[in-house]
């Protein structure tokens, strides 16, 4: 089962890194288990004076490589004001890079992982009316695709 190393990023200041690691069967699995922890996290961070919006999770592999970020900010959104979101996931055969209004998240060896990975941040902004879109990146060109909350916004009003 593949070892995945949970790293606490601050902004500015540095990485308290995770020794230890977990097992999880897969990148998805971990994925889940991190925005678990995360929401125990905010707490913590929270009770100390900290911002939890200062902070991000980055995964690692047993070789070091991150192969995912969760920021706080981008998960812990309903805090924030701001109303939407870019996400890019970019790739080809050889692996799929997903970032958040430029910032790289992570990146998934599969299409199909990648994808599922940010429709499921997308859907989490969308329970809280907040919009995004997703522009799709590969070797044929270039897809680009609106959320339901981009799509039912009022006319004149600013998304993007």
């Amino acid at each position: 089962m593949p070892r995945f190393y949970l790293h606490i990023r601050r902004k500015d200041r540095g990485m308290s890194y995770d020794e230890t690691g977990l097992d999880y069967p897969d990148v998805e699995m971990a994925w889940g288990a991190v925005v678990r922890a995360a929401q125990h996290l905010k707490q913590v961070f929270a009770a100390r004076g900290h911002d939890p919006r200062d902070y991000a999770i980055d995964v690692a592999n047993d070789t070091g490589e991150v192969v995912f970020r969760l920021p706080f900010s981008e998960h812990l959104r309903p805090s924030l004001p701001q109303s939407h979101a870019a996400y890019k996931i970019v790739g080809s055969n050889v692996g799929w890079l997903i970032f958040c209004d430029d910032e790289f998240v992570g990146g998934f060896p599969q299409r199909s992982s990648a994808e599922l990975f940010v429709w499921e941040m997308v859907e989490t902004r969308c329970a809280e009316h907040k919009a995004s879109q997703v522009l799709l990146e590969g070797e044929f060109g270039c897809e680009k695709h609106l959320c339901r909350c981009f799509k039912e916004a009022p006319s004149g009003t600013r998304l993007s």
